[in-house]
């Protein structure tokens, strides 16, 4: 064994059970922990003169700030115990529960053998352009390589890793004829059709609250009786449902609905209650009144709008196979979930009585801009305006000596 003084590293000798020496290893301090633990890292090698070089390179490392704990932590191992330890302490459940899921679904089938130290651009690179390969989208794919920037960000803060890699990296561009899960929205003929046919089914409520307030999915199913007042007119978004991962003690993980508060200020907001939706709602309480007499005991009083037939909140997953099922059988083309929200916001939009400024505060946008960026490409009023408003400023037909024109250029003249 070899031994420096001043923190530069200690060399020891590995041997077999012979006593030859098969390698050797390069220890450094890392300073303490905060229980006063002394934090040590180790590299191995094969020959004494590459323990010595590699001693000072460890040793530069260390006073330029660069030095790592290396260990055999893979990106899977390092990743679910970053979501369970970490992200449950720093964002929503139901948001670390979609971190999991991204990088369960999309990380690791690819990266979570690479160890967390192995990690290099060049391998999130290949990654991403596999993935694209592969039909994923442009939004997709920076989804999951976000999640994966902050997990070895994380590592980063951790000493496991010198830099995070990702920030390396660029986030991938949409290209032009990129498959995109966005429908376009239903017509006013689709609106009434799906209204009146679900007036009879147990999806009556969810569509008329969507539909008739352009709220979001999750704001829908997160809807409770004591946010509606159906006598003043009004009822309150206060909160979200959306189905979530939550850690059990041992260690299994439970998926269920899990309501969160608002994301932002702009979110929580009051909204009137139309007539259509009124009737709507009081078909909803009687429905849930048939429900509770038939499950009896194991009826649970939930206090949610949309419920189940035993009174426990409506989940997302039974929410789209219904939905699905439902739009198959009207015969009407179906839609995402939150494409029923842009569905309500070009209807009212295009009655030309409806000021976009209106949409966006009904819609808990914080930005006006965000508004425009959403709807303002898709709503044929605007163009209809422009042009009309145009013809108006510009020389009318009768103005124009289409005659002079057509002999300019050379129509007309046997050219």
């Amino acid at each position: 064994m070899s031994k420096s003084r001043n923190g530069e590293g200690s060399i020891f000798s590995n041997t077999n059970k012979n006593g030859r020496v098969i390698s050797y290893s390069v220890e450094m301090s890392m300073g303490r922990d905060a229980d006063g633990k002394r934090i040590r890292t180790r590299r191995t090698v094969k020959t004494l003169k590459e323990a010595k070089d590699l001693r000072t390179r460890l040793a530069n490392q260390s006073l330029d700030g660069n030095l790592t704990i290396v260990n055999g932590e893979t990106l899977r191992t390092y990743g679910l115990n970053w979501i369970k330890d970490v992200t449950v302490h720093q964002v929503r459940a139901t948001t670390s529960s979609h971190y999991e899921y991204l990088l369960r679904k999309y990380v690791f089938p690819h990266l979570g053998s690479v160890r967390m130290v192995d990690l290099r651009p060049t391998h999130i690179d290949r990654w991403m352009t596999k993935l694209r390969r592969e039909g994923l989208s442009a939004s997709t794919v920076n989804s999951a390589r976000q999640v994966l920037g902050a997990m070895c960000k994380n590592a980063e803060r951790g000493g496991i890793i010198n830099r995070n890699p990702v920030s390396a990296t660029s986030s991938v561009k949409k290209q032009q004829g990129d498959k995109t899960r966005v429908c376009p929205p239903w017509e006013l003929d689709e609106i009434y059709k799906v209204l009146g046919e679900a007036k009879v089914t147990k999806l009556d409520a969810f569509f008329h609250v969507m539909l008739h307030t352009g709220i979001r999915p999750g704001e829908a199913l997160g809807l409770r009786w004591e946010d509606v007042d159906l006598e003043e007119g009004y009822f309150s978004v206060t909160g979200t449902q959306k189905a979530g991962r939550v850690n059990l003690p041992d260690g299994r993980g439970l998926v269920r609905p899990i309501r969160n508060d608002p994301k932002t200020a702009q979110s929580r907001r009051r909204l009137p209650i139309s007539e259509a939706l009124a009737e709507s709602l009081d078909r909803q309480q009687m429905r849930q009144s048939v429900d509770e007499l038939k499950a009896g005991p194991k009826w649970i009083k939930s206090g949610y709008v949309l419920t189940s037939e035993v009174g426990t909140p409506y989940s997302d997953a039974n929410l789209r196979k219904q939905y699905k099922k439902f739009l198959e059988r009207i015969g009407v083309r179906y839609i995402r979930l939150h494409d029923l929200r842009h569905s309500t916001a070009r209807a009212a939009l295009n009655t030309g009585e409806v000021p976009i400024e209106q949409v966006s505060q009904a819609y808990g946008h914080s930005r006006l801009d965000t508004t425009h960026r959403i709807y303002g490409g898709n709503i044929p009023r605007y163009n209809d305006g422009f042009i009309s408003g145009l013809s108006g400023v510009l020389p009318p037909a009768s103005h124009v000596n289409l005659k002079a024109i057509q002999q300019t250029r050379g129509i007309g003249n046997g050219e």
